[in-house]
């Protein structure tokens, strides 16, 4: 190293030093009174003073999302101009106060461009892939079934402050030939159910990429009645419920509450509420991909063992009605959830279960597993 890259070195030891011995609230406080003009280094600063202000405001939060009887009467709403982007250019803001993913390493908006021209070879790709795990779940004596959820973007478009034409075409392509080479028995069209909705909003929630339990159900409700000929009681979504957005970070640097509206379990057949967490595992603190959950409900209408590969549309049953594993958990004798997006034959051969369920998202569709 020259002179003056072992000067910075020896100044960031130093810092490192500091820092160490300094709580986050202070670090943050001592960075703002910094800020006196706009430049480069303000960045670092800006994203300190966020934290700032999410640590002088956790308590606020806290009580608003935890506490018992939390409603939306603590909560006000304040205009915001319609295509607000945030800085990342990952999201941005809608009609309505919708938020929609639009980057990240996907590039979802990009997947929407008619300059992409290799939609064909991709979906037969996935048509192969497709036909092997048919073949392998016969093998194994289970049958197969997949879910493909749409993006926010392909089912609001008329929310979305740009013109845009929805779906991607390599959602439209593959959900085609799935129909036209295996028929529905093994494909539930989530794009399909929600367009047949009179309004699509309830589906999704509005500082979220993902669905509200309304849109969870919605899909749930049509894969019972097609694979087992099973009708779902008539759920009314009034329970008022508060969660936090992952896009309202995006945009505003702060996890922002918003309402969305549950179906009160009471109202429920009886066996909802006799659902049991049998065992989880994590292959390291914080991670997901890997990540199983286990659940016995000894009155479940379904006797039958499903195991469901998916993601974050599935998630931990404990987050709620918004989250497919709530539903799955309820309904089914034994539901097994793996977070990954592969087919892990391994552990069907081991688990033997009637039914394998694959889950998979539209901007996700350009990777095939395995490939």
């Amino acid at each position: 190293m020259d002179a003056a890259t072992q000067d910075i070195y020896r100044a960031l030891a130093n810092l490192d030093e500091v820092l160490k011995r300094a709580d986050f609230h202070q670090i943050s406080l001592a960075v703002s009174k910094m800020i006196s003009e706009e430049n480069a280094h303000t960045i670092l600063s800006s994203m300190l003073t966020n934290a700032n202000v999410r640590y002088k405001n956790s308590d606020l939060m806290h009580r608003l999302l935890h506490e018992e009887g939390r409603d939306a009467a603590g909560m006000t709403s304040i205009p915001m101009p319609v295509g607000l982007i945030s800085s990342d250019d990952s999201a941005i803001l809608g009609k309505e106060g919708f938020l929609f993913l639009v980057g990240g390493s996907n590039d979802v908006i990009g997947q929407y461009s008619p300059d992409k021209r290799d939609e064909f070879d991709v979906s037969d790709r996935w048509i192969n892939l497709i036909t092997s795990r048919l073949e392998q779940s016969a093998s194994r004596g289970a049958r197969y079934h997949q879910i493909i959820i749409p993006e926010k973007i392909s089912i609001l478009s008329d929310l979305f402050p740009k013109p845009v034409a929805s779906p991607t075409r390599l959602l439209d392509l593959l959900e085609k030939e799935c129909i036209c080479r295996f028929g529905d028995a093994i494909h539930t069209s989530a794009r399909h159910l929600f367009w047949s909705l009179a309004d699509r909003r309830p589906a999704w929630k509005k500082t979220d990429s993902h669905l509200a339990p309304f849109g969870s159900f919605t899909i749930f409700k049509s894969f019972l009645r097609r694979l087992y000929g099973l009708e779902t009681p008539e759920l009314v979504f009034r329970k008022n419920a508060v969660g936090v957005g992952d896009l309202s970070f995006r945009l505003f640097g702060l996890f922002l509450p918003e309402t969305f509206f549950e179906a009160d379990p009471s109202s429920m057949p009886s066996f909802v509420h006799t659902a049991q967490k049998v065992s989880e595992s994590s292959p390291e603190p914080g991670a997901h991909i890997g990540y199983r959950q286990v659940w016995h409900n000894p009155q479940a209408p379904i006797a039958e063992k499903v195991v469901v590969f998916g993601n974050s549309f599935f998630s931990l049953v404990e987050n709620g009605q918004s989250n497919l594993s709530w539903w799955f958990s309820r309904w089914f004798r034994d539901f097994h959830f793996v977070w990954t997006n592969e087919v892990h034959w391994d552990y069907v051969e081991k688990e033997s279960p009637q039914l394998v369920l694959w889950q998979g998202v539209e901007r996700f569709l350009r990777i095939v597993p395995g490939q």
